[in-house]
């Protein structure tokens, strides 16, 4: 019997060692499988990690106007695209990145304060504003949100065209939201105490370049382009009615008008980055149309010669601000500079955009240049066509300001100061 028991111990203490043995070898090569994944998986989650993608919104001071200032900068983790806006209603900022919309406070333009973002579904790109809404087009939708509170700002409704075609392009005047779909119709909206109702739609022309609204109406004239060049009696009567023009045109340049001036983007001529047009009425009864054509490299490098310039300095802004988590913290300034020789043939860069405020046209090019140029005096008798005309010949440059290194894409005018709003992808040199 104690034989029997001692073989059994024996058995028992042989089998436990034995799995003992299996299980600490099991778990060394669990421990070495592991320990050779860790670095592997680290490496991969490095490795997949992408740079942040960020975007720079910027305020000139304008009130000085032959000596702008950079008077601050916010940078915003966000990505824009070239078809993303910036625009100013009362004293807030309404910007636009890929998929959020954002509202900046101005009321000291020196200091300015980042207060909200609001996200979208899909992809987002021009905003307009009228009274306390905004329009936020994205490719088959438009959205009217409520910015009564701007800090605030509420998602009211999400809309579509007609069959849900896709919008090339959008306007605001007055209570209307013009919207042009990829189906060549124009839709026009009403935009009545925040509610927005169908009133026009029209299959546009064929040869159709620009729009002119009526007057406190639905009604739209077309404006075509003949082969050679636009009648003048279309481009001279919506100005003198006080019409003006819709900012989308056939071609896709961008189209910039007040009361007076019409601005043009050129896209099909290599010697030109703009046409401008403005009317007038001389003593009651003549009427004048001005037509200029302006390559704006050629005029800044006037400009710059003029002045006696060989080089400019970029420098960053006077206080630059980054935003964390939804809060705006203080960067620490960057004494360094960058001097720009003017000799450069290829020194500013395409047109971005531009904006026309009191007879003064404002314009961002690709390589982060600002500049503020003189259009047009108001005439007051026939005696001062010659001067006028002078003038246009001229086309005024008043001053001419680098920026950050960064490729401004939009930029919005108010009195004393101007936005930007810009993607630090630097264009090539």
């Amino acid at each position: 019997m104690l034989k029997i028991f001692a073989k059994s111990i024996l058995s028992f203490m042989t089998v436990t060692l034995l799995l003992s043995v299996i299980n600490m070898e099991c778990s060394a090569r669990s421990l070495e499988q592991n320990s050779q994944n860790v670095p592997e998986q680290r490496q991969k989650a490095v490795s997949s990690a992408k740079p942040k993608e960020t975007c720079i919104f910027t305020v000139i001071e304008i009130e000085d106007l032959e000596y702008p200032t950079l008077a601050a900068s916010i940078q915003l983790p966000f990505r824009v695209r070239p078809n993303n806006t910036v625009i100013l209603s009362g004293k807030h900022v309404y910007l636009t990145t890929e998929r959020h919309l954002h509202v900046i406070d101005i009321s000291i333009p020196q200091r300015p304060s980042y207060l909200t973002s609001l996200a979208f579904p899909d992809k987002i790109g021009k905003v307009l504003a009228f009274g306390n809404s905004l329009v936020v087009a994205s490719r088959k939708k438009f959205h009217l949100v409520d910015v009564s509170q701007p800090s605030v700002p509420v998602l009211q409704s999400t809309l579509y065209l007609p069959e849900r075609d896709a919008i090339k392009d959008i306007d605001v005047l007055d209570t209307y939201l013009y919207i042009i779909g990829e189906n060549d119709y124009l839709y026009v909206f009403s935009l009545v105490f925040g509610q927005v109702r169908l009133v026009k739609s029209l299959e546009l022309e064929k040869r159709w370049w620009l729009l002119s609204p009526e007057t406190g109406s639905a009604e739209v004239k077309q404006i075509s382009l003949s082969t050679s060049h636009p009648i003048l009696e279309d481009l001279l009567n919506p100005p003198l009615s006080q019409r003006g023009f819709l900012q989308p045109s056939s071609r896709g340049e961008k189209v910039r008008a007040s009361s007076e001036i019409l601005v043009v983007e050129s896209l099909k001529d290599p010697m030109y980055d703009l046409f401008t047009f403005d009317a007038h009425i001389i003593n009651d009864h003549q009427t004048s149309l001005g037509k200029g054509y302006h390559n704006v490299e050629r005029e800044y490098r006037d400009y710059l010669s003029a002045i006696g310039e060989k080089t400019l300095t970029r420098r960053n802004p006077k206080i630059m601000y980054t935003v964390v988590a939804g809060k705006m913290q203080q960067i620490a300034q960057d004494p360094s500079t960058e001097k720009i020789d003017v000799a450069d043939k290829r020194l500013l860069g395409p047109v971005t955009d531009f904006q026309i405020s009191g007879g003064l046209l404002y314009v961002v090019n690709a390589k982060g240049f600002f500049s503020i140029k003189r259009l047009i005096k108001l005439l007051r008798s026939v005696d001062e066509l010659r001067e006028i005309n002078e003038l246009r010949e001229n086309w005024f440059v008043i001053s001419a300001t680098p920026l950050q290194p960064n490729r401004p894409i939009s930029l919005a005018v108010a009195e004393g100061y101007a936005c930007v709003l810009a993607t630090p992808e630097k264009s090539q040199r």
